[in-house]
């Protein structure tokens, strides 16, 4: 490791936050070479200090768990600058079955206190995909209102 001023930059950083490689790149360039800048990268990846996959699966559990739906996780994923092909992976192999859990559990919670056009706003201002707000759409309003 030729500069290690800069790799304790970023492993200092590391330490308060995980950055996705693009964000941490960008917190580290400055007025230092291009290639210093991939090897402490590279590095910090070797070491498991860097791992865009993980901090995407990380942030989908964590909004899922926060009642956010599909189009919101896809949009952290892009503002955290994560990977293209990890969002692109993220997207093909998403649970749905439990973003559904999720809104129907928003529904119980939020039942007696709004109506359920009300609610199926809140879901889609939430980021919940159309599939599942059609279908809790169909069951809810089926039992008659």
């Amino acid at each position: 490791m030729e500069n290690k001023k800069l790799y304790n930059k970023a492993l200092k950083l590391l330490s308060r936050k995980s950055y996705s490689e693009a964000e941490l790149r960008e917190k580290i360039s400055g007025e230092v070479e291009e290639e210093d800048i991939e090897e402490v990268i590279e590095e910090c990846k070797k070491q498991h200090y860097l791992d865009d996959r993980a901090l995407a699966e990380y942030l989908v559990d964590r909004n899922l768990k926060r009642t956010k739906g599909f189009w919101y996780i896809i949009s952290a994923l892009e503002k955290r600058k994560i990977k293209e092909e990890v969002i692109e992976d993220i997207k093909n192999n998403f649970n749905f079955e439990a973003e559904y859990k999720k809104a129907e559990e928003f529904v119980r919670k939020n039942r007696r206190k709004k109506d359920i056009s009300s609610i199926l706003f809140s879901l889609k201002s939430k980021g919940f995909s159309y599939p599942v707000i059609n279908r809790i759409a169909r069951k809810y309003l089926r039992v008659g209102e």
